[in-house]
């Protein structure tokens, strides 16, 4: 994790297609995430304009919002196109996963979250 001390916000996604769309069509804040089928996607990144997902495997949870995971991969949805994201979160949803780097986090529901990245989009 390059932003291992962020505080994330996490949406649930029901489907494959919300996720694919999710990380494909419109820009996000920083805090931002997404979890599906037992995976984080976070936005791991430096600009909204060019995120980078960091996939955590959720292995449990302690206190009211620490994460403890395993990063387990990595997405720069900007250098593919929508074929591509879905082939990479179908590799991940099969346990494909490119490394697995012990990580704890905070991850709020968005409900509850609130932070400097997301709160620059509510001054506009």
């Amino acid at each position: 994790m390059i932003h291992a001390t962020r505080v994330f916000s996490s949406s649930k996604l029901e489907s494959e297609d919300e996720l694919v769309q999710a990380m494909t069509s419109r820009t996000w804040p920083l805090c931002y995430s997404f979890y599906h089928d037992g995976l984080l996607y976070l936005n791991d990144s430096e600009s909204e304009d060019d995120p980078e997902y960091a996939i955590v495997k959720f292995d449990r949870a302690e206190g009211h919002h620490d994460v403890i995971g395993r990063e387990v991969g990595r997405i720069r949805p900007g250098q593919t196109d929508a074929a591509g994201v879905r082939e990479f979160v179908q590799k991940m949803r099969a346990g494909r996963w490119e490394k697995e780097e012990a990580v704890r986090l905070v991850v709020e529901p968005a409900w509850h979250h609130s932070c400097q990245h997301c709160r620059l989009n509510e001054e506009e």
